[in-house]
């Protein structure tokens, strides 16, 4: 599957992007290099797999994605 995108994070700390001009979502939205979402997805599932919960919210986990205007 191929996604457009403008950007993508290589090197970051602590960074946040509005995307409500695209989502319509308010939320700032996490941003992390490939290697740190990789690591933070495999750390919540483990997460959801102990609490046996299915409740994933797109926003508990950081995107390497960066979009123009944001």
């Amino acid at each position: 599957m191929n996604i457009p995108v403008d950007g993508i994070v290589l090197k970051a700390s602590g960074v946040q992007c509005n995307e409500a001009a695209m989502t319509g979502e308010s939320d700032e939205l996490k941003k992390d290099t490939m290697e740190g979402c990789k690591a933070r997805q495999v750390e919540k599932d483990a997460e959801y797999e102990y609490l046996k919960s299915n409740n994933k919210n797109p926003h508990d986990l950081p995107s390497p994605i960066l979009l123009s205007g944001t």
